[in-house]
Order: C-alpha cells, then structure tokens, then sequence
C-alpha cells in the first residue's frame, strides 16, 4: 500500500478490519532516502521509489522483500532514466566554441582521406554549426 498514514490506515481497516492479527512493515521517506544516498534523490525520487513498493506484488515483496538492494536498484532506474533525458542551456557563442574545439580534435580537415566514423562525426559538427547561424 501507498499513501499518506490516514489513507493506510484507512484501506488496511477496510481490508482486514480491526480484530485480523497483521504485522506492517513501513518504508518511509527517511528510510529511502538513507538507502539511496548515493544517488542524493530529491522529493520526487524518494516519492517515486515509496510508490514502487506500495504498488509491488504481494507475492513477490513476501517471497523476496524490499530491502536495501532493492531500494538501489529503483534508484538506478530513476537515475538511467534522468540522465537519458537530461538537458542543458549554454549559450550559442559557447556551443559554437565547443563545435570548433571538437572539429579540431578530429584533428584533420581532409574529408577524402577521413574513415567513415570521423566524417560523419565532422557532417553532424557542421550542421550543428549551421543550425547556430541560419
């Protein structure tokens, strides 16, 4: 389950009534947090990975339980998934220095004589160009 500690207590109570013997084990936002300290989560990481394991089969969190791995594995996968969609501003002049920097590290200007992989990566470096100045 996942919620706040009324909406818990709320659907265990509709679930199991008051007198059905149970045991709840509670990972909160502190726990999460510890756990996946590496990663220095923010408020919506640390909200993600608690829905996780609210939302996790039965059956697999009794037959395997949520555990520190487990909290580090939904970390990565937050993480992975930041990263791949991640962007930045800088400046069109600084861009354009950049540009510059890269082409001369190919470190020729001789598209005859490149192999394929270097042209190509000095075609993608001049449309970038391009697009700075159209």
């Amino acid at each position: 389950m996942f919620g706040s500690v009324k909406e818990v207590c709320a659907e265990l109570f509709r679930e199991y009534g008051s007198d059905e013997p149970i045991t709840v084990l509670i990972w909160d936002a502190h726990a999460v947090r510890y756990f996946a300290q590496e990663w220095n989560p923010n408020d919506g990481d640390v909200l993600a990975i608690l829905e996780t394991i609210g939302c996790s089969d039965i059956e697999e969190y009794q037959r395997y339980g949520i555990n520190q791995q487990y909290i580090q594995d939904a970390m990565t996968k937050i993480a992975d998934s930041r990263s791949r969609t991640r962007q930045v501003e800088v400046s069109a002049s600084v861009l354009e220095t950049v540009l510059h920097l890269a082409a001369e590290a190919l470190d020729s200007n001789d598209l005859e004589t490149m192999d394929n992989d270097t042209a190509c990566k000095h075609y993608a470096i001049e449309a970038l160009l391009a697009a700075l100045h159209p």
